[in-house]
């Protein structure tokens, strides 16, 4: 991603129609990264693996957090729609 589209992006408003983070646990190795990179929408479980607040990212914060762990997620296990 540019600085020109992240600052474009910070400006511009989230919107609250459904966006979400999203897991697909087939790929997840229950490394634990995205807990710490998004710490209000990502909980783990006893084995490290993710459980993902079920809440719209509404706030540009929450979106910032899905968005670092979406990109730090070493097995690209999430993603955002």
């Amino acid at each position: 991603m540019s600085r020109h589209s992240s600052a474009r992006e910070a400006r511009e408003p989230v919107d609250p129609r459904g966006m979400h983070l999203r897991l697909d646990p087939s790929v997840c190795d229950g490394v634990g990264i995205c807990s710490h990179l998004a710490p209000d929408l990502v909980a783990v479980d006893t084995w490290g693996y993710p459980i993902i607040a079920t809440v719209p990212l509404t706030e540009k914060a929450d979106r910032r957090q899905a968005e670092a762990a979406v990109t730090g997620c070493p097995r690209k296990a999430l993603s955002i729609s």
